[in-house]
């Protein structure tokens, strides 16, 4: 018999065997014949019209199945099951490329796992992709070393202005993109397999459908600054927000240290946070309020908002930091990366060029141990890694701090960099780096990010904006075109490129042509959510000694089965192993009945 179980831990599911007697009722109740599965209603596909490669397919059937498809293309094919059981069954199918004509075969499991197959596969011509789509090509691919799973990115056609969100796989194919779905810069991918989105008045959650889930609205006197939203393991969004300040005493140029000093309008950055549940303000912590008002870089007069003044900050990446509840923000235009706490908004330190700082910020300064070792300029994206070092994009604009010489565009070089931080001596030291010795060298003036992957320790590298390649141009025909640039390359001492896609033309020979730009990429594990859930088939088969565990889970996931005499005492038998289609089996020989056991089947 089954005892449902209300413990928060481990997903189970428990069999009790009390007595023989029970034990045969169980055996007879398994050698019961289930009854006939029938589809009432044969299986439809429907294409979305927001994401023209994924659909959703419907069906009826007279008992609760689930689902898995098989789908041929004519150059390959992939499979999925589907856990859920339903007599109406609706499943969003994504990972169609374009232009194949798809064979979809539909597989129904009912809870005794008999099958049935839909008597003909469906058909679904996937259309091209738009005239306008940016063209990807791939330069370098080595699976065997790749991060397995899907790189996700937003493009942009600099000539149309039109916006792609797009998914390829480790080919650089397309196998999912949107271009109705709202978004400005950045698209992540949430724990549920959805995307994250942020809009200048709200954040939105996106399914592969196109379909808004839910969306959460900010004040209007707190808009979002576009470049990053962060979701935290509070329940909460740490976004970033414009505001005006009017400073004092401040500089009228960077690059004439006798120039007079003027009271200015600057635009200033805040950090918010917002609740998921209710979309109320938690907290808001204003930049200006921790680092100096009156610092400048070289790009500190580059952007100009006739509303809110100069554009002093440049805030463009925020993210939380669970070791000790701390906030930490890439600050571009102050070529500086700071962390504060998050519970009183005090200033913890400062990585970044020490030039320009007044006295009373020198003790927040990093101090650089170490060989080799470079700042960072005008960077992008810092990311925690496992082993607690910070990952950053290093743009590197100028390379210098007003008022020495900068370096020019064409010989500079864009990159990934790894700093250890040492909090207790208030020392950096740089770990390992990628862009500035490797070939070629890549220089972005803007945009980018870098990602530690889990699974290889790779990172993934996104040159967004790619102004020159080895000091040249990337197209001599059309000198103003950028390219997009993704990199995936191993983390070690002379870094090995294992995926590169460039979003570029380059059979182009038009001078009009602008090229392509995307802000970030990011290696998601797969096209759906994986994450644990309840086994709700949970079968035993007990005969001659031997008692067979039967059940449906995710193949991605490893399951173990354990048995209990006192449901105090849990004891693992071994791992499930998976028979396709998502049907798990476990056989133990237990040589003979037990007078009092549980079973249960964990996955974490």
């Amino acid at each position: 018999m089954m005892n449902p179980t209300n413990n928060p831990g481990p997903i189970t599911r428990k069999f009790r065997l009390r007595s023989t007697a029970a034990l045969l009722a169980a055996v007879w109740l398994a050698a019961i014949p289930a009854p006939a599965l029938t589809i009432l209603s044969a299986p439809v596909f429907f294409p979305s019209s927001v994401a023209p490669l994924a659909g959703t397919l419907h069906l009826t059937t007279d008992v609760p199945v689930r689902v898995s498809v098989v789908v041929e293309d004519g150059h390959g094919g992939w499979s999925r099951d589907f856990l859920d059981y339903s007599n109406a069954p609706t499943v969003l199918l994504a990972g169609f490329k374009p232009s194949r004509n798809n064979q979809i075969s539909v597989i129904l499991h009912d809870r005794w796992q008999n099958t049935v197959t839909n008597s003909a596969p469906l058909i679904f011509n996937s259309p091209a992709l738009p005239a306008d789509f940016p063209g990807i090509v791939l330069l370098t691919n080595r699976p065997e070393l790749m991060e397995p799973g899907y790189t996700l990115f937003r493009i942009v056609n600099n000539n149309s202005g039109r916006a792609y969100l797009t998914i390829v796989d480790q080919a650089a194919e397309v196998v999912w993109y949107s271009g109705n779905i709202p978004a400005t810069l950045e698209v992540k991918q949430l724990a549920d397999g959805n995307l994250f989105l942020p809009e200048t008045t709200s954040f939105l959650e996106a399914n592969l459908l196109g379909q808004t889930v839910q969306s959460w609205s900010v004040p209007s006197d707190l808009g979002v600054n576009y470049h990053d939203g962060t979701v935290t393991d509070h329940g909460t969004i740490l976004y970033i927000n414009d505001t005006s300040r009017v400073v004092p005493n401040f500089p009228s140029s960077n690059t004439n240290p006798d120039a007079p000093l003027e009271t200015t309008s600057l635009l200033i950055n805040r950090i918010v946070e917002l609740s998921q549940t209710d979309s109320t303000i938690i907290n808001n912590w204003t930049l200006m309020d921790m680092v100096q008002p009156t610092r400048i870089d070289y790009l500190t007069f580059s952007i100009y908002n006739p509303l809110l003044g100069w554009d002093c900050e440049h805030a463009n990446a925020v993210i939380a930091d669970p070791r000790d509840d701390s906030v930490i923000v890439s600050m571009r235009h102050q070529d500086a990366v700071i962390k504060f706490s998050w519970s009183t908004g005090k200033l913890k330190w400062i990585l970044g060029p020490h030039e320009n700082w007044s006295a009373e910020f020198q003790p927040y300064l990093l101090t650089p141990v170490g060989t080799p070792f470079e700042w960072s300029y005008a960077q992008h994206a810092p990311m925690i890694t496992p082993q607690g070092t910070l990952l950053i994009y290093d743009d590197g604009n100028f390379r210098a701090s007003p008022f020495l010489s900068g370096l020019p565009d064409a010989a500079n070089y864009s990159r990934a960099v790894e700093y250890r931080i040492n909090e207790e001596t208030m020392e950096v030291s740089q770990v390992w780096d990628y862009g500035r010795t490797n070939a070629p060298q890549i220089y972005t003036d803007r945009v980018g990010n870098a990602d530690w992957l889990p699974q290889t320790g790779n990172v993934l590298v996104t040159f967004g904006n790619v102004n020159f390649v080895n000091g040249v141009v990337p197209d001599k025909v059309a000198p103003a075109a950028t390219m997009a640039r993704i990199q995936e390359v191993t983390h070690t001492a002379t870094p090995q490129v294992v995926f590169d896609l460039a979003v570029f033309n380059f059979a182009n020979s038009d001078p009009t042509y602008l090229g392509t730009f995307t802000y970030r990429s990011h290696r998601i594990a797969d096209l759906y959510a994986h994450q644990p859930k309840p086994v709700s088939d949970l079968q035993l088969r007990y005969s001659h000694g031997t008692a067979i565990l039967l059940f449906s889970g995710d193949s991605a996931r490893t399951y173990t089965v354990e048995s209990s005499r006192d449901l105090a005492e849990w004891g693992a038998l071994g791992t499930a192993i998976y028979n396709g289609e998502g049907n798990f089996s476990f056989t133990q020989n237990e040589g003979g009945p037990e007078s009092f056991a549980y079973y249960r089947v964990v996955t974490n």
